[in-house]
Order: C-alpha cells, then structure tokens, then sequence
C-alpha cells in the first residue's frame, strides 16, 4: 500500500517560485536564457564577423541637448561623444610610437613614496617607466619606431623615429623641469601631424595598414587639466583608424586632492 502523501498546494507554489527566481551566477549572468524575444530584438542583427564598419550615426543628435554641467573643480565636464567604430583587420603592425614626457615642474616635486618608504618624483618613475617600455616593445617587434616629444610651455620635438632604443633611452635623461601654466593639446597634435603621416588603405576593413601611429602622454599636473577643445584637425585625427592617442596620468592617489589645494591656494 502506498503511504506517500501528495505535495500540499503550498509546497508546490514554493517549488515552482523558486524556479522561476533562479540566481544570476557566472553560468547565468542577468538570466540569459530568460530574456524576451523585444529584449534580443533591440540588440540588432549585424553580427560580429560581418567586416562593415559600424556606426550610431542613424539619427543626428538633438539641437537641444542640455549643456555638460561643471565638475566640484570647476571643469567642464566632457559630453559623451558619437560612437565612431570601425572594423579593421586583426593584424599586429608595425607602430610608430611617440611618446610625450610633461616636463612640468610637479613632475620634479618628490611626492610619491616607493616601496622602501623613500620619496621620489614622477620624472624620475617616468623615465624609468619610458626606458622599460620601449626596450620591451622592441624585443617583441624590432620594427616599432619610437620619437620622444617634450611638454612644458611649448611641444618640442627632442627624438626623431629610430627603431634603437638606445637612442631614444639617452636622451630621456638630463632634462629639467619649468613652472607651466597651461598645456598646449593643440600644438602637440599640430606637431604629431606635422612630424608624422597617418596611413591611407583602400579598404580599411580588409587591408591591414604598413603601420599605425600611437601617441602616449605621460602627464603629471594636478591642478592643470588639459583644454577639451578638439578642433577640426584634432577630430579627423582622433577618427582615423590607424592612430591612437593613450594618455598616462601620474598622481599620487588621495594625497593627490590636499596637496591640488594648496597649490592652487599658493598661486593666487
């Protein structure tokens, strides 16, 4: 004879709600299997391998969109800008890199602590930095050019392309440090493009380029943030497929907001 008893109604509710609220796991982030057909349909049906460049550019922006408010420093804060994607074909290039070391007096001023305790400054991580990488970029691709660019008040091309690290290495050093009071974006893009010339292929998507140029700022101004203006120039630069812009932002972490203060407070 079968003692069994059959599941209470509120047993099986219980069973059939905590199926339904299954946990998001690694397995299941945001219940993948659970999303609606509208879901999938706003997502689009261009797929991933299709090799046509890709752009939100299916509607113009509203004229009446709201002005970016200020940031607590006072800086206007950027709007987001158009998506500009483009496919391009998966291939390492050669690169011509160069690199642009501020040289403005904060870069001088022993603030950063190194792991034994001592004090040391940005100008001396970033030269250390900057020889490293460039000797390790060239092991990997003896092909790499390198050019290294001064900031202070001015832009001032200091190293042409060479794909000798130890050319670029000697003149990092025995460079010194200038009070500055602004920073010239536009002029280093002038330089950039002056200097250099972006690639051209016939077809961006299929034909890999014979190499692409990549500028790395290596910043350290606290109380002087760089202007966001971009100009003309600047956007069809930023735009090109074959050049890329890397900023590297040397600060000393939350320390870094007292010391913006009495900075700016010594300079009024």
């Amino acid at each position: 004879m079968d003692t069994s008893e059959p599941n209470s109604a509120t047993e099986e509710e219980e069973e059939k709600a905590a199926a339904e609220q299954r946990p998001r796991t690694r397995s299941n982030p945001e219940g993948a299997e659970d999303r609606t057909l509208s879901a999938q349909a706003s997502v689009g049906s261009r797929s991933e391998g299709e090799g046509e460049a890709a752009s939100t550019g299916d509607s113009p922006p509203s004229a009446s969109a709201p002005t970016p408010a200020a940031n607590s420093k006072g800086w206007p804060a950027l709007a987001s800008p158009a998506e500009f994607q483009v496919r391009t074909p998966r291939v390492n290039c050669p690169e011509k890199v160069i690199i642009c070391l501020d040289l403005s007096e904060e870069m001088s001023h022993p603030k950063l602590e190194s792991f034994n305790g001592s004090k040391t400054n940005a100008l001396n991580i970033s030269q250390k930095m900057i020889e490293m990488f460039v000797r390790t970029k060239h092991k990997i691709d003896k092909s790499h050019e390198f050019a290294l660019v001064v900031v202070n008040n001015d832009v001032t091309w200091l190293s042409g392309f060479t794909s000798d690290p130890r050319e670029v290495c000697s003149c990092l050093y025995d460079l010194e440090t200038v009070a500055c009071k602004s920073f010239n974006l536009e002029g280093l893009f002038s330089l950039v493009l002056q200097k250099t010339e972006l690639p051209v292929t016939e077809n961006v998507q299929t034909i890999p380029p014979p190499y692409v140029v990549r500028t790395i700022l290596v910043y350290s101004r606290p109380a002087c943030e760089p202007p966001v203006s971009v100009t003309d120039q600047m956007k069809k630069m930023l735009q090109s497929p074959y050049y890329f812009f890397d900023v590297l932002y040397i600060h000393n972490g939350v320390e870094e907001k007292e010391e913006e203060t009495s900075w700016k407070v010594s300079r009024v």
